[in-house]
């Protein structure tokens, strides 16, 4: 309880404090209120009625007041109406996180699943052909851009070989399966190979280590057979870096997509802060760069209570600290 506590509070901390430099990011923007002011198409020579237009937006309060609105309109979920085209700014971000979450998952369980038998294989026969093989080709991956692997990937699938739209468009799975999986397949493959290569190495790197250990020469002698000791011994203690990367790539994934969603036409959250960013929509920006921030903290400090669960000494070691 104490571990969990500890992690309780610097969650909270950092959920405050992100907040707080959002809440007052818009006043470091260059001319903000007039261009705000613009996009809402209020008249900014007459004094009466931009006096007016501050005031109901608060952006004439002190910062710490301005912060205050902020944190009670998000708690409320008050969170207006888009400048531009008049659409609510939460039904905004939940159509995008929508289309983000399920690409998120979708290039996840890819990863994994391509990772983590490769890499079993590649530290059980360490120095060998396929290790050598598949080592080469995560470095490719890691080292190729998004953009380049989507033009590339778009271009032959999509425009030569016409199996894939080269636009996407979101489409519920329970109405149209197949069209669903069509949308989708592209920006998640695009997003699942980088993540897959950078997992695959990391886990190969600590089997290796893990395999070299007592434990396993001891199951070896035992007479157990080889999957019983690659997965049910060393899999298990190997699985802490990736655990970690997998949990920092969600905030990545969710609202670090903006070149494959752009790519592919899909208005996630990485999509709909670019469009925010360049039509002034300030208030759309803040919210998703909230939410973006608190999913990003949640999944961190729900990891870190997983690492106690994982290995208890985690758990005494951070809690006697």
């Amino acid at each position: 309880m104490r571990y969990f506590g500890q992690k309780l509070v610097q969650l909270l901390i950092v959920v405050v404090a992100v907040t707080f430099t959002v809440s007052l990011a818009l006043s470091a923007i260059p001319n903000s209120e007039e261009r705000i002011l613009a996009v809402q198409g209020v008249n900014a020579n007459d004094e009466e009625v931009r006096n007016a237009a501050l005031d109901e937006l608060n952006l004439r309060d002190p910062l710490i007041v301005q912060y205050g609105h902020f944190v009670k309109d998000l708690v409320t979920l008050d969170w207006g109406t888009t400048f531009g085209g008049n659409q609510e700014v939460r039904t905004a971000i939940w159509d995008g996180l929508q289309i983000s979450l399920r690409l998120m998952i979708y290039a996840q369980l890819i990863a994994l699943l391509l990772a983590i038998p490769i890499a079993v294989l590649s530290a059980y026969r360490s120095g060998g052909p396929f290790d050598r093989l598949t080592t080469t080709g995560a470095f490719g991956l890691i080292s190729l851009p998004n953009y380049v692997l989507a033009t590339v990937l778009s271009l032959i699938f999509a425009v030569r070989w016409r199996i894939f739209p080269v636009l996407s468009e979101p489409v519920s799975f329970f109405d149209a399966p197949l069209d669903h999986v069509k949308n989708f397949f592209l920006p998640t493959i695009v997003l699942a190979l980088p993540l897959a290569a950078t997992y695959m190495r990391l886990l190969r790197a600590d089997l290796v280590n893990t395999l070299q250990s007592d434990f396993i020469t001891t199951a070896r002698a035992k007479g157990l057979s080889t999957t019983r000791i690659l997965f049910g011994h060393a899999l298990r203690p190997s699985l802490f870096s990736l655990l970690t990367a997998a949990a920092v790539n969600v905030g990545a994934l969710v609202g670090g997509s903006v070149v494959v969603e752009t790519a592919f036409s899909l208005e996630g959250l990485g999509g709909k802060t670019v469009v925010g960013i360049f039509s002034n929509e300030f208030r759309l920006v803040q919210i998703t760069v909230v939410v973006l921030a608190l999913v990003y903290v949640f999944i961190n400090f729900v990891v870190d209570i997983a690492y106690g669960f994982l290995d208890p000494r985690v758990r005494a070691g951070r809690a006697l600290s």
